[in-house]
């Protein structure tokens, strides 16, 4: 795709975003603003999210009773997950209240069940006191856990209980507590695949998405990767008491051509890097590949490895043993260096190949 490309859709995409935003019925949520830098874009996928987002906002405002629904974000790594969760909360009624952040991931199942709900005095070895979970903390707010696709089958039945009660017990207690939150939960992988596979729970898969949002990768936000990148730069450079420099026409055609695998977080470190390493006025296409490409080099590609039929590993170890002795004459010290073994390690695997077959 050459920047003419990527200026023409771009264009058609800012008229397709402008329409939406001035379509019938979007009037009476203008004054639900969005406040997070990190959702800025003027992609038709990012007017589209912000959109779906403002509706939550002004449903969640005219609540008058029971829990908002859970929001399912889906997205690849970097994408702006957290961010998306955090506009969410901070837009809503419930922004002057705690929002409280976990990854199911970060951690090993029984020490997310104690994080989350919390535990008793002597509910196991060094619980010396009694601790309050994360959902305790996010009572009254928001709760935002974080790869809800790592947690462990245990803990998704506790999640699901608390989504349907509102209600949790923590670790060694013998008594639920009733609680008042908001549940957000951000995933990279597809939990319908999971659920396929048997690896997450159906029935708290459709609890979870209620209501989902996508967030679109960057490589789908051509026209947003300049926009970004700026936003990033001029942050970074306020950081570092530095002057931003401005990019040239052919630094954006290099900024909108790269995949950006890492999607807005790798743009923005890669926009730190700039600041910190670049002199002069002016960023162009070859300060920018200069000082960025090794992050966006081709990965060298995994070569298969044709796998024999018979994958028995002791019956692959004698048949490499024996191909190693006849390249070398059935020397054992060169058949043991071409092996990577000592000498020792290869006769003590012959000997134990002659006591399996004559026992």
């Amino acid at each position: 795709m050459n920047i003419y490309t990527i200026a023409r859709n771009a264009q058609g995409n800012a008229a397709r975003a402008h329409h939406l935003r001035d379509s019938p019925g979007n009037q009476a949520m203008r004054a639900m603003h969005l406040p997070h830098s990190g959702l800025l874009g003027q992609s038709l996928a990012m007017a589209t999210l912000r959109e779906r987002m403002q509706r939550l906002l002004a449903a969640e405002h005219a609540l008058r009773e029971g829990a908002p629904p859970t929001v399912l974000i889906e997205g690849e790594t970097g994408a702006g997950k957290q961010v998306v969760a955090r506009a969410l909360h901070d837009g809503g009624p419930r922004a002057g209240q705690p929002f409280v952040e976990l990854n199911c991931g970060a951690l090993p199942s029984h020490l997310v069940e104690a994080e989350l709900f919390g535990y008793e005095r002597g509910a196991f070895t060094d619980a010396r006191e009694r601790k309050r979970g994360l959902v305790e903390a996010a009572d009254g707010g928001t709760l935002f856990l974080d790869e809800i696709g790592e947690a462990e089958p245990a803990t998704q039945v506790k999640l699901l209980k608390l989504l349907e009660d509102r209600r949790f017990r923590r670790l060694g207690a013998l008594q639920d507590q009733a609680v008042d939150l908001r549940v957000i939960c951000a995933t990279h992988r597809s939990l319908p695949e999971m659920v396929a596979r048997g690896e997450f729970r159906a029935d708290l898969y459709y609890r979870l998405r209620v209501l989902s949002l996508r967030l679109p990768p960057l490589r789908e936000r051509a026209a947003d990767i300049v926009l970004l990148a700026r936003h990033h730069l001029q942050d970074h450079a306020r950081r570092y008491a530095r002057t931003a420099p401005a990019f040239t026409a052919c630094g954006h055609a290099w900024l909108q051509a790269q995949p950006w695998p890492g999607n807005v977080r790798e743009l923005r470190h890669a926009m730190e890097q700039v600041i910190l390493m670049h002199e002069g006025d002016t960023v162009d296409a070859a300060a920018l590949h200069a000082l960025l490409a090794s992050a966006h080099a081709t990965p060298t590609p995994v070569v298969p490895i044709d796998l024999p039929d018979d994958l028995n590993l002791a019956r692959q170890e004698q048949r490499l043993i024996q191909a190693a002795l006849a390249r070398r004459g059935h020397n054992v010290t060169q058949a043991a260096q071409l092996l990577g073994i000592s000498r020792d390690t290869l006769r003590y695997r012959l000997q134990r190949q002659a006591g399996a077959e004559h026992p």
